[in-house]
């Protein structure tokens, strides 16, 4: 719930300048919807479980849209981060770097998993801990970064000069 109500806050900022995505609606909807898919994945698997065989379709859907929908609205979210330019570059580029370094580390396990079980089975401790780390980290990573960027001081306003008036 904490990490939702930060990426919430990061989207919607204190104010307009505050917000990372410069409170655009598309932005602000894929960061919500980042924001509130593992509580909406998790209630969903809780209630809505297969009881019987006649949902088993309707279920292997859902799994396969739990894999791919958190990649397309956190690639919109990051995407509309970079474009707001709100987040000074090269940094406003970190959600995108975060979620490419996410992806291998979800896609690296599911290739060894394929290509050898056995060696999947021994490594499962390790797969767990590079799941866990890349989580750690990417959350991590992107909250410290978003505080030191937060206490850099605002560049100026553009100074306006006023024209001479005739005496």
């Amino acid at each position: 719930m904490l990490w939702a109500g930060a990426i919430l806050v990061l989207a919607v900022g204190l104010s307009r300048e505050g917000s990372v995505v410069a409170r655009k609606p598309l932005g602000i909807v894929a960061s919500a919807a980042v924001a509130l898919w593992p509580l909406t994945d998790t209630l969903v698997n809780l209630f809505a479980g297969p009881d019987n065989l006649e949902q088993a379709d309707a279920w292997v859907f859902w799994e396969y849209l739990s894999m791919v929908l958190p990649l397309m609205v956190g690639l919109i979210a990051a995407m509309q981060v970079a474009r707001a330019h709100v987040v000074p570059a090269p940094w406003c580029w970190a959600p995108l770097w975060v979620l490419g370094a996410q992806t291998v580390a979800w896609i690296l396990p599911q290739l060894i998993g394929v290509a050898s079980p056995t060696v999947f089975m021994e490594m499962s401790g390790v797969i767990a801990a590079l799941g866990t780390l890349s989580f750690l980290t990417a959350t991590l990573g992107l909250g410290i970064l978003a505080i030191l960027l937060s206490n850099r001081s605002r560049a100026g306003t553009v100074p306006v000069f006023q024209s001479s008036t005739p005496d």
